[in-house]
């Protein structure tokens, strides 16, 4: 009786960089990132909301009010100024 080999196959392990990017919004004389937009309604909600700790957040920005708002952990609504 022949005892058939099998083969094995080596995956491929190539890892791909990671692309750097950033995203800048120019509105009449002003200029933000999504990043510093993020860290800015992060940072009202600490204030605003003092002793929760923050799960989640999605921010809203409104450069014609000059305002980023923010929704956090479903249920903390508040503001921060652009």
């Amino acid at each position: 009786m022949a005892v058939k080999k099998t083969g094995t196959r080596k995956k491929s392990t190539s890892s791909k960089k990671a692309v750097k990017s950033s995203a800048v919004v120019q509105y009449g004389n002003i200029e933000f990132s999504e990043a510093a937009c993020l860290k800015k309604a992060q940072s009202g909600f600490k204030k605003q909301f003092k002793g929760q700790e923050l799960e989640s957040i999605n921010i809203y920005i409104k450069p014609e009010e000059n305002k980023i708002y923010f929704v956090a952990n479903t249920d903390c609504v508040g503001s921060v100024d652009l």
